[in-house]
């Protein structure tokens, strides 16, 4: 069964029996299918104007328990053993049409800019601007993702590190006395083991974290409140996430912006150094 067909198959089973209240979110959502997977309950209802009471109960006629039976159920159609989304890219690697490639992208970006208007961006750009210290990490794929960042990130601001648990216990990320500590942890599907763990340890020490990931993950929540998600590109065989490289370097613009004169002189030092080690042939 592909993506989230289980949840258009169960309202077509009881389509007649719905009020009118349950006809608008059942359009709603054979619309937006994808909802019940990045929409909490709280937003659909927002959005549609209902309790979310009528949501649960709505739910439960299509024969579900509640809003995590389905969405569970939902992930289990779109990321199990039977995946679509995720393992039948792999099947094909013809070229999708140019107008939807486009609109994929164009629509990931957006989400960006969207997001960059919110207090949480806000908050996200005092961390890394204000901590005494920067951690950065990211699990499988998105290690590029996180080395490329905290490179460009220490050309703004001092201490600024990459650490890869290879030691098994993240030792680099014990925090000294009174110390504020910001640790970026960038995933996505399949989640890294090691993310809960070590953003649970991270808080224990009293580390800030912020997560940045595909709008699927759902492990941070609760553990940190800086959590920045964007599209799942699924679409793309092995594709470099869009919306997170365009996130990260509008923060390394904001940060940049928020350090002001302080990241400028740092990284007029950092040329002189490069000029001086011959690095560049021009």
């Amino acid at each position: 069964m592909h993506d989230v067909e289980i949840l258009t198959e169960a309202i077509a089973k009881v389509e007649s029996q719905l009020t009118h209240k349950e006809r608008r979110i059942a359009a709603y959502l054979q619309a937006r299918p994808d909802a019940v997977l990045v929409q909490s309950n709280t937003d659909i209802a927002r959005t549609l104007n209902i309790s979310p009471m009528t949501l649960t109960r709505f739910y439960r006629k299509l024969g579900f328990a509640n809003s995590a039976d389905i969405r569970t159920q939902a992930m289990q159609s779109s990321f199990g053993p039977e995946s679509y989304r995720i393992d039948q890219r792999f099947q094909s690697l013809n070229r999708g049409s140019d107008d939807e490639d486009l609109e994929l992208c164009n629509a990931a970006v957006r989400s960006v800019f969207d997001l960059r208007t919110t207090a949480l961006w806000e908050e996200v750009v005092q961390l890394f601007t204000k901590s005494d210290a920067i951690s950065v990490t990211g699990f499988q794929t998105m290690h590029f993702l996180a080395d490329g960042f905290y490179r460009r990130l220490s050309y703004m601001r001092n201490r600024v590190r990459m650490i890869d648990g290879i030691d098994g216990v993240y030792a680099d990320l014990l925090p000294a006395k009174d110390e504020n500590v910001t640790l970026i942890i960038i995933d996505t599907f399949r989640y890294g083991a090691h993310g809960p763990l070590l953003t649970s340890l991270a808080r224990e020490r009293g580390i800030n974290v912020v997560v940045i990931a595909d709008e699927f993950c759902d492990w941070a929540t609760g553990l940190t409140p800086h959590i920045l998600r964007f599209p799942a590109e699924t679409r793309f065989v092995l594709g470099m996430p869009i919306a997170i490289t365009t996130a990260l370097t509008l923060l390394l613009q904001d940060v940049g912006a928020a350090l002001g004169e302080s990241a400028s002189l740092r990284m007029k030092e950092l040329s002189k150094a490069q000029e001086h080690f011959g690095l560049f042939l021009e």
